[in-house]
């Protein structure tokens, strides 16, 4: 084998010789051609001296590649930082779009001004309850009305919208129609029972309400089309 290895056989097996990596005998058979062979002995001096690289430059090496490790590590951590950041920036974004849209169009916190108000055909139905007829004069919906009773008896009917009014549907709506109330079921729900309800208003306390009944007031009996529209109030 050591008379039949031919340069180009050694060149290829110069780097498992540099690196003593090979078998004993293939290493004898490299050896015996590199004492005769000129130019695959300067070839594995070459390879020697490429391996050779001063601990200078071995040390940058690792630390560059220690940095770039860090910097694969940091970069990671960023983005995964900056997904959950904008994940969560997102969700606030459209918990406020919703919150928002909810309290400008959805959520009934604007009292409507008694100067709008018009309460008219106040009479007694044949039960006891007194019914009465309200328009709202604005033109907007109201779908909500609340019910307060203050320390001194009397009661508020207040209608109120969201911050956006609508006008769509406005006649169908609460602000524009008849509408009664049980005296005796008013007074039973008071948190003070010792205190009668003296009067009962339709419109914000603050704002010049409109009295509807109070103690002493005579009210007409419901004429027969009004007792039609609360047959089911019994």
């Amino acid at each position: 084998m050591t008379n039949t290895l031919s340069c180009e056989i050694v060149e290829d097996l110069l780097p498992l010789y540099h690196d003593e990596v090979c078998s004993i005998a293939t290493r004898e058979a490299v050896a015996s051609h590199l004492a005769t062979c000129s130019h695959c002995a300067a070839a594995l001096d070459k390879l020697r001296e490429s391996s050779r690289l001063p601990f200078e430059v071995m040390e940058k090496n690792r630390r560059e590649g220690e940095g770039l490790s860090s910097f694969k590590k940091y970069w990671h951590r960023t983005r995964v930082h900056s997904f959950v950041k904008g994940l969560l920036i997102a969700t606030a974004v459209c918990g406020l779009a919703v919150l928002g849209y909810a309290g400008l169009f959805r959520w009934n916190i604007i009292e409507v001004p008694s100067s709008v108000i018009r309460i008219s055909e106040i009479s007694r139905l044949s039960n006891g309850k007194i019914a009465y007829r309200v328009n709202i004069t604005d033109g907007y919906i109201v779908n909500q009305i609340n019910g307060r009773l203050d320390d001194d008896g009397n009661y508020y009917y207040t209608p109120v919208r969201p911050v956006i009014k609508s006008s769509k549907f406005a006649e169908l709506g609460l602000g524009n129609g008849y509408h009664f109330f049980d005296l005796e079921m008013l007074n039973a729900n008071r948190t003070d029972p010792s205190i009668p309800i003296k009067a009962i208003y339709y419109g914000p306390k603050d704002g010049n309400p409109v009295l509807i009944w109070q103690q002493g007031m005579e009210l007409p009996p419901a004429a027969a089309a009004v007792e039609a529209q609360f047959h089911f109030a019994d």
